[in-house]
């Protein structure tokens, strides 16, 4: 670098190019609407008359749609009620909606609550005319609301990227796979190829770790820790090598769905364990498996907890308990139908005062049809001396 540029001076511009100096007029200065000035302004509204219709959860669904002001103006005036009409169909358009809605004149979006999740749903949004005739203005593409309770399939599909496929082209798997709907791994499936004997060796390139090459269905509950590790470094590849994906975005999009999966399949008892996992989706457990309808769990636990001075000497029912270091103490049980009696003694450092407290409980649970036991943490045991 030569040393004038250091000294606060503007470099020389760079020599004009060209067949010939005669005809040189120096570098090209930037467009005029790169050269500065006010930034422009984004319309309000481009007036395409597209309706976008979109879930917010499994109850609610959002509308929008681009119309400009005028083009409001206009339709407002031919409705009856001088404002536009948001209808929703479940699955397609009939005669009759699901739910209809009077939107603001000036808005350009709407929240529908739709009360079901699992469900398609379309939307049109027009006007009633003067002869009370439905007029529309626009139709929506079909969208699904995600579903309200567990899913009956729990088992995962794993599918392998081939390393020459390209990034533009998972993208379109991907949108596509949103699109309709369709599970990642399904669509990711459409384009896998059969493997030749000479492929490389598993954890390179184009290869399914050997842990996790399982054939057909993997229950959750079947997986062994070596499973787990070879799906964890599967989902976090190197930045650099990018091996089996090819776009962190869409390596992240993958792993979000597998914890998300996961997670949901977690609340649900298996067999082999996973059932002392429910807290991982809901704290306190969800439906049991088995043929939807109505349910009905309940369940009791038991708290004791209390303080005294941190140097106090505290038993309960006759065994010394450790006190916090702010002389809090607190215990957690299970409450099964019975009775049951926890005396508790405090008594000072110096042996000089002494305070106590009987506490007696005790459960009687009437079930009126059926009633299931809500589930709780198994390590929980009934109030009794020998569970301190």
């Amino acid at each position: 670098m030569p040393a004038i540029l250091t000294e606060g001076d503007v470099p020389p511009p760079p020599p004009a190019h060209g067949p010939g100096q005669k005809f040189a007029l120096g570098p090209t200065p930037p467009p005029a609407h790169v050269s500065g000035g006010e930034p422009g302004e984004l319309p309000e509204a481009y007036g395409t008359g597209m309706l976008l219709l979109t879930a917010r959860d499994p109850h609610w669904l959002y509308a929008w749609w681009d119309f400009t002001a005028e083009q409001l103006r206009q339709f407002n005036r031919r409705a009856a009620q001088g404002h536009l009409t948001l209808r929703v169909f479940k699955d397609k358009v009939a005669e009759k909606p699901h739910t209809e809605v009077a939107v603001h004149p000036e808005s350009r979006n709407w929240f529908v609550h739709v009360g079901k999740g699992g469900t398609r749903y379309v939307a049109q949004l027009g006007y009633y005319n003067k002869q009370r005739r439905w007029q529309k203005v626009a139709e929506s593409e079909a969208t699904f609301t995600p579903p309200d309770s567990l899913a009956d399939d729990i088992t995962a599909r794993f599918a392998t990227v081939p390393p020459d496929v390209s990034f533009e082209r998972l993208v379109e798997i991907v949108k596509e796979a949103a699109r309709q709907h369709l599970p990642l791994a399904q669509a990711i499936s459409e384009i896998v190829q059969p493997q030749s004997e000479d492929a490389p060796a598993a954890g390179q390139s184009g290869t399914v770790p050997a842990e996790l090459q399982v054939p057909g269905a993997v229950a959750p509950a079947a997986w062994t820790p070596e499973q787990e590790k070879a799906l964890a470094r599967m989902i976090s590849i190197d930045a650099v090598r990018r091996v089996w994906i090819g776009s962190l975005e869409i390596t992240e999009l993958v792993r979000r769905r597998l914890v998300q999966e996961l997670a949901s399949q977690a609340a649900v008892p298996q067999p082999g364990g996973l059932g002392a996992l429910a807290s991982l989706a809901s704290p306190f457990g969800g439906q049991p498996p088995g043929p939807k309808g109505f349910w009905f769990n309940v369940n009791a636990e038991l708290v004791i907890y209390g303080a005294t001075e941190p140097d106090a000497s505290v038993t309960i029912a006759g065994r010394p308990i450790q006190l916090r270091p702010d002389g809090s103490f607190s215990y957690r049980f299970a409450l099964p139908d019975g009775m049951y009696d926890l005396p508790i003694v405090a008594v000072s450092a110096d042996k000089s005062e002494g305070r106590g407290a009987d506490l007696h409980f005790s459960r009687r649970t009437e079930y009126q049809g059926e009633v299931g036991m809500h589930p709780q943490d198994p390590a929980l045991q009934p109030p009794l001396p020998e569970n301190l």
